[in-house]
């Protein structure tokens, strides 16, 4: 339920007629416009106005916001049901009058929120035990106070204004001598003058030496003659601001250490960029340096066992089998080398074409089949019905499962199994995964298998001797060439399932 609802509401001053029988002072004061909204004949004498209309157009412009502030929070608190009941300094026709007022919310025409004011008078001779309570307050407060006419003098201090600045019999206290600042008296006098709040955090010469003290200004009234007072509150935030700065001074030291942190590691990151691009550079030389003798003797050696250069016994037949395999073997690890250094270069280009998928898989099955059949595996490629056609660099994507089959034959021990399988998933990408029963990767290694020079246990002896580890690290940068990406699953000892992953947009037809 709305508050509001739980509030009395009056639509006419009329409906107030009833109040005019009582001699307890009642007025109504309209909070959402700021102004009177009825009073009874008591009220009206309490006023000094002669008629209701006199009264209602009693000019309230010059409240503080303060005072504003307070009836909201009198409103609020009222309306859930808190008595409220305070002493207030009123001022009919300018006079002062101290009053002990208790406050009731209502709601006026449109609903708009008000309260219903009853006041009286507070005896001159004994202060309500809160005002008491509150000039107690004022004196033992480390808040310094001070009141000030409206011309700058200095009117009445609380006890810590005293000790803060001191006292000199005989000499007037202004705004201009306590903080030395003709242009500060103005603008506090100006601005509070216009019912502003004036607010700065200043440097004063106290008795304790120079502090920064945040400085208000509110503009207020006498309670004993009525007229404009300023009422100034100050509060010693020196230590605040010292620890201010030295947190500051702190936080730029420590900006300056992480400035030269930074540009130490920018240099060493440098550096390293600069020594893996010398590192690649060297491979690429010396790759190409390497091929080509290679491929010579690869050549020679094939020359030699097919008798172009004469008769070759058994004996150095099986010799130049061994070089020439030896030499291929060899070969394969330099274009890997090569490979490796031109995705590290940033410039591995496809030439992409469109093709079959069954063509690059029945390609990869006639060089495999008798490798497995050598282990006394089973190599099983199982494909759709249906072809797929994509387009993407065929000689790449043959190289990606080439690299994946060899992985799994070599990984595999005999009477093994390895399949190849093509499908198309839900997504629409289309998915080329090699399973094998092999000795599968455990799960610390399978985080690195696509890292450069990454093999998965140099100490197995499906492994020793076999490849740099560059096949995955290829495998993985071809498939991201071509959008896609590779997955692999393993578990120790069981087996691996490797993933290549082409994106929806490489197919072609199904």
């Amino acid at each position: 339920m709305n508050v509001f609802d739980t509030l009395t509401q009056f639509e006419k001053p009329e409906d107030l007629g009833i109040y005019n029988r009582l001699h307890t002072v009642i007025w109504v004061f309209n909070i959402d416009d700021h102004q009177f909204w009825w009073a009874n004949k008591a009220a009206l004498s309490f006023w000094e106005a002669d008629t209701l209309e006199d009264f209602l157009s009693i000019d309230l412009s010059d409240d503080s916001p303060v005072v504003r502030e307070r009836l909201n929070d009198i409103f609020l608190s009222g309306s859930k049901g808190k008595a409220v009941e305070e002493n207030w300094t009123l001022y009919p026709a300018g006079k002062p009058k101290m009053v002990v007022l208790t406050f009731t919310p209502i709601l006026v025409e449109q609903k708009k929120r008000a309260v219903l004011i009853e006041a009286s008078p507070q005896l001159k001779e004994e202060l309500d035990p809160r005002a008491k309570r509150i000039l107690e307050a004022v004196r033992h407060t480390p808040l310094i106070i001070s009141t000030f006419s409206a011309t700058g003098t200095l009117l009445a201090q609380n006890p810590a204004a005293a000790n803060t600045y001191g006292t000199e019999p005989g000499v007037e206290i202004t705004l201009t001598n306590r903080y030395h600042s003709p242009d500060l008296e103005e603008q506090i006098l100006s601005l509070t003058e216009k019912q502003i709040r004036f607010t700065a955090d200043l440097r004063v010469k106290t008795s304790s030496g120079l502090r920064w003290h945040t400085l208000t200004a509110e503009p207020g009234r006498d309670p004993v003659t009525g007229d404009r007072v300023v009422v100034v509150t100050e509060e010693d935030v020196t230590q605040k601001l010292e620890a201010q700065e030295e947190l500051k001074s702190l936080n730029m030291t420590l900006e300056q250490r992480v400035a030269e942190r930074t540009e130490k590691l920018s240099a060493a990151r440098f550096e390293a960029e600069e020594a893996n691009k010398a590192k690649t550079d060297f491979l690429a030389t010396m790759s190409h340096e390497l091929r080509t003798p290679l491929n010579a003797i690869i050549g020679f050696s094939e020359m030699i066992s097919h008798g172009v250069y004469g008769p070759v016994t058994e004996k150095q037949l099986a010799t130049l089998d061994d070089i020439n395999r030896s030499g291929r073997h060899l070969l394969i690890q330099i274009n890997e080398l090569l490979d490796a250094s031109t995705i590290d270069r940033g410039k591995l280009n496809l030439f992409e074409s469109t093709f079959s998928l069954k063509s690059v898989t029945d390609y990869c099955n006639t060089i495999f089949q008798l490798e497995a059949e050598k282990k006394s595996q089973i190599l099983e490629i199982k494909s759709p019905k249906t072809d797929l056609v994509v387009n993407a660099d065929e000689h790449r994507l043959t190289q990606v499962l080439i690299n994946l089959l060899a992985n799994a034959i070599k990984y595999t021990p005999e009477e093994g199994r390895v399949t190849l399988t093509v499908e198309q998933n839900a997504a629409g990408e289309v998915v080329i995964t090699i399973s094998d029963t092999g000795i599968g990767i455990t799960e610390e290694h399978l985080q690195k298998v696509c890292e450069a020079f990454t093999q998965v246990d140099i100490s197995s002896s499906f492994t020793s001797g076999k490849g740099v580890g560059l096949g995955l690290y290829i495998t993985s940068h071809l498939l991201m060439a071509h959008g896609g990406r590779l997955e692999i699953d393993s578990k120790d000892s069981v087996g691996t399932n490797a993933h290549a992953i082409l994106p929806p947009d490489r197919l072609v037809s199904v």
